[in-house]
């Protein structure tokens, strides 16, 4: 993203006073504004990038209809955002400061309040210094570390800030998942589906066993682009925690697989770019297969589907298929619905070989092509039909989890997204 200039850095400057001043005319109101504090002649980075725009976020979950107008600038020296609030500055400011001090990466966000007559209200701490943890301002002015160990120390906050996001992230669309209601033959809040050993508390102790597992899958690709061989090592641990919370029972080993490629691909793209679908095929491609023996495996070899491996090897084009389907009419139905209709699930031929599968497949695409207004009964009727036969689409189920994550971290792996949000 390219080294600035001390002109660009005051050019950017002068800018952003000039937007406070027409915003300030305009409400009269205080402002937020919200740039990301990185040392050094480059400051924008894609770790640096989805740390702003991750915060911008939490800004605006914690501020809710008090913010009523927001602005955001796209330029070489950083990411900037100005938000016109309906609150007191000095409620402002201490929301702008619990903020930052609640996020691994606060110590690098600058929230600077405006009061109305256009004072900027001051910290009534000093920053500490990322290096030795005293008092920032000393040690920036006789420049006790050196350039160097102060961006190393800003590399990890950012590194370790993308690692936990994202990891709670995983976890949160997995808890989506098992939430959203009906889902045929899956566990929801209705009921079990066709699972008579499961239920959705054990598929939320399950997922939130987890985290450090998804974190871990992070970790590895932001070190190097070809971790397979420790993320395998890390997926199987997983698989372990994962059964020893729930006695035994499989509830997310899909999930370990699928998540654990697109998280680690997700790492290495913020470390050094490249395509995060590409870069989870990738992974795919060099692991080991599947063990022999599972239901999903003995599906495979006789009737041909290509299952969760061949799903990743493709780039995991089904997940995408559903992640747009997100944002059609119907939204998570739609998505669903799509699922059902497209994706050649092992688990649903384990149990009702061909005949189960066509029989979910059509239904869903005849649910589909009705208005969405009549996909919840449809669903209904379907998930009555999957438990009288024993169908569990469990496959679908990681598919449509993995779009409710692709959903949440567009700024991640979307060129090109709306305003400005591709890294």
């Amino acid at each position: 993203m390219g080294e600035i200039t001390l002109q660009e850095v005051l050019c950017a400057r002068d800018l952003r006073a000039a937007s406070q001043r027409r915003l300030l005319a305009a409400y009269g109101l205080p402002l937020l504004g919200f740039t990301m504090n990185i040392a050094g002649p480059v400051k924008r980075s894609r770790l640096g990038d989805f740390a702003f725009w991750e915060g911008l976020e939490a800004l605006r979950r914690q501020l809710g209809g008090r913010v009523l107008h927001q602005e955001v600038t796209d330029r070489k020296t950083g990411l900037e955002a100005l938000l016109v609030c309906s609150l007191p500055a000095e409620e402002l400011k201490a929301l702008a400061m619990d903020l930052e001090s609640r996020s691994p990466a606060g110590r690098l966000c600058d929230m600077d309040v405006i009061a109305p007559d256009g004072g900027k209200l001051s910290r009534p701490a000093p920053r500490t210094c990322l290096v030795c943890g005293g008092p920032a301002a000393p040690c920036a002015r006789s420049r006790a570390h050196g350039l160097p160990a102060v961006q190393e120390a800003a590399q990890a906050l950012l590194e370790d800030f993308a690692a936990q996001r994202l990891a709670e992230l995983a976890v949160q669309a997995l808890l989506e998942e098992v939430d959203q209601t009906p889902k045929p033959g899956l566990v929801d809040r209705n009921n079990r589906g066709a699972h008579q050993d499961m239920d959705r508390d054990l598929f939320h102790r399950s997922a939130r066993s987890l985290l450090p597992y998804f974190r871990r899958a992070v970790t590895l690709g932001l070190e190097r682009a070809d971790c397979m061989g420790s993320l395998q090592k890390a997926g199987l641990a997983a698989e372990r925690v994962m059964l020893a919370e729930t006695g035994g029972v499989n509830t997310h080993r899909g999930a370990v697989y699928a998540f654990g490629l697109i998280l680690a691909a997700m790492g290495s793209r913020l470390a050094r770019g490249g395509d995060v679908f590409a870069g989870a095929a990738a992974l795919a491609e060099s692991g080991l297969p599947p063990a022999a023996g599972s239901h999903g495996q003995r599906a495979r070899q006789r009737y041909g589907a290509p299952g969760a491996r061949g799903e990743a090897l493709a780039g995991f084009p089904h997940a995408r298929h559903a992640w747009a389907a997100l944002a059609r009419p119907g939204g998570r139905d739609a998505a669903l619905l799509t699922l059902l209709a497209e994706v050649e699930d092992t688990n649903l031929l384990h149990r009702g070989g061909p005949e189960g599968l066509a029989l979910v497949q059509s239904r869903a695409r005849s649910i589909l092509a009705a208005s969405p207004p009549a996909y919840g009964e449809g669903l209904l009727d379907l998930d009555r039909a999957c438990i009288a036969r024993n169908l569990s689409p469990g496959g679908s189920a990681d598919l449509l989890a993995l779009a409710l994550f692709l959903g949440r971290t567009e700024a991640v792996w979307l060129d090109g997204a709306p305003a400005g949000k591709g890294l």
